[in-house]
């Protein structure tokens, strides 16, 4: 049995990873985490994984995480309060690459990006990065697997909790017009990641555009009122630049630029890919009907 290593194991999606990988038992798993008396990194270690010190600011960590791993499992994030978060994210992503070269990791799953700035001319550093992290893995030999994550079902829950508009009326405002939207949940992430590196000889060298559904936000609305009766849910046909005006963060524009990317992307995710990796794969009514609670939860907050 032999062992991988997930880096950033504290974290979604590498804490989902852990213990999918875990909860499988075909490998030893090592997790790696900022701080080894976290709640998350305490939980892995009472789950069976071993737990390590890691911090991407520190090549030492990061060399005795990866010592006598075969494989490896990490996703970098882009931090929008660094002065340049792309270049932070690139430099990270460089650093883990060299370090999987260095140890002979024979096989890293990450997530991956696509190049936005150079296909439409406009950035979403988060994708940028990733994509120029990939090509880096590419140039020095690594052996790897990237996915590609669309919108998560659990962003209902948090940034995209559906707004009130109304008694038992709520509004989506996601500027996505009538174009289809790729989506699943991040639970299932895990099993995914998991099902890759067991069958790295099938895998390895690929992309896995994940997806378990693709919907437009009109019916994105009307499963939720399928499903949260007498609670009624609309597409608020919100424009792009509604969008980022009234998304206040430091990363609204680049948010907005994701969704413009996936209207005007052309590259079809391949459903039954996702199904071959992971046979219980939610579609998102199922996710709707399952999460009903904590749906109506983050609504009444």
């Amino acid at each position: 049995m032999g062992r991988v290593v997930v880096l950033g194991a504290e974290e979604e999606p590498g804490y989902g990873v852990a213990l999918a990988l875990l909860h499988d038992g075909g490998f030893h798993v090592s997790t790696a985490v900022s701080d080894p008396g976290s709640p998350p990194a305490q939980k892995l270690e009472s789950a069976g994984a071993q737990v390590l010190p890691f911090h991407l600011d520190s090549t030492t960590g990061l060399q005795g995480a990866l010592s006598g791993a075969q494989k490896c499992f990490f996703a970098t994030k882009t931090d929008f309060t660094k002065p340049d978060p792309l270049q932070s994210e690139i430099s990270h992503g460089y650093l883990i690459a060299d370090a999987c070269k260095q140890h002979g990791i024979g096989h890293v799953v990450f997530e991956g990006g696509q190049h936005v700035q150079r296909r439409f001319g406009f950035p979403v550093r988060s994708m940028d990065a990733k994509a120029c992290i990939g090509d880096y893995m590419a140039e020095i030999g690594l052996r790897k697997t990237q996915i590609l994550i669309p919108f998560l079902f659990e962003s209902f829950l948090t940034t995209f909790s559906p707004k009130p508009a109304g008694p038992n009326f709520y509004k989506i405002d996601i500027p996505m017009g009538e174009t289809p939207m790729d989506s699943i949940s991040l639970s299932d992430v895990g099993p995914v990641v998991t099902t890759i590196l067991k069958n790295s000889q099938k895998w390895a060298g690929k992309s896995c555009l994940l997806s378990a559904d693709r919907l437009t936000v009109t019916e994105y609305a009307e499963m939720l009122t399928n499903h949260l009766a007498p609670r009624v849910f609309q597409d608020s046909r919100i424009s792009l630049k509604m969008f980022v005006e009234s998304y206040k963060v430091e990363a609204g524009q680049d948010i907005g630029n994701m969704f413009e990317f996936w209207r005007k992307d052309t590259q079809r995710r391949n459903a039954a890919e996702m199904f071959e990796l992971f046979s219980d794969t939610k579609k998102f009514s199922h996710w709707v009907s399952a999460n009903r609670d904590s749906i109506v939860n983050a609504l009444e907050k």
